[in-house]
């Protein structure tokens, strides 16, 4: 009886031996996110998994209760994000209550500019609905492409 007990303690060892072992190689392969900038309330990332998947989380000021987190995926080339920080940085340069905007994938950013700041209002081009938007300073965006 003891020995017949050992053998099945044994064999049940062994199954979580191994199931562990495939889970830690499952996991292995997986990609992370990479962040690749922030500002530094903490209420925008920029996160990059792979080469051209990219990760756009921010507090959404649309709403009143500020809790709101959006993400929106970017796929797209590195250039294409080069592209919308060089478009984000020259949008300092124009004249108050001027708008412009830039399209990247699905989505159409356009950008108010305010004092020192603008406001980034992020679209769908899809649906043609408003997604939110939030306040960047210069250093707000440098800090978010890793300019810094």
């Amino acid at each position: 009886m003891f020995l017949k007990m050992k053998n099945i303690y044994l064999i049940i060892l062994s199954f979580i031996c191994f199931y562990s072992h495939s889970q830690f190689e499952a996991t292995e392969g997986n990609q992370r996110w990479e962040v690749l900038g922030s500002k530094k309330d903490g209420t925008v990332f920029l996160k990059l998994q792979g080469s051209n998947f990219y990760k756009f989380s921010f507090k959404n000021y649309q709403f009143s209760d500020n809790k709101t987190i959006n993400n929106i995926d970017l796929n797209s080339s590195d250039i294409d994000i080069r592209n919308l920080y060089s478009f984000l940085m020259n949008s300092f340069n124009l004249t108050e209550s001027s708008q412009s905007s830039f399209k990247i994938d699905k989505y159409e950013f356009q950008v108010l500019k305010n004092g020192d700041f603008i406001r980034l209002i992020i679209k769908s081009v899809n649906l043609n609905e408003t997604i939110g938007w939030m306040p960047l300073s210069i250093q707000d965006l440098n800090n978010l492409f890793g300019k810094n």
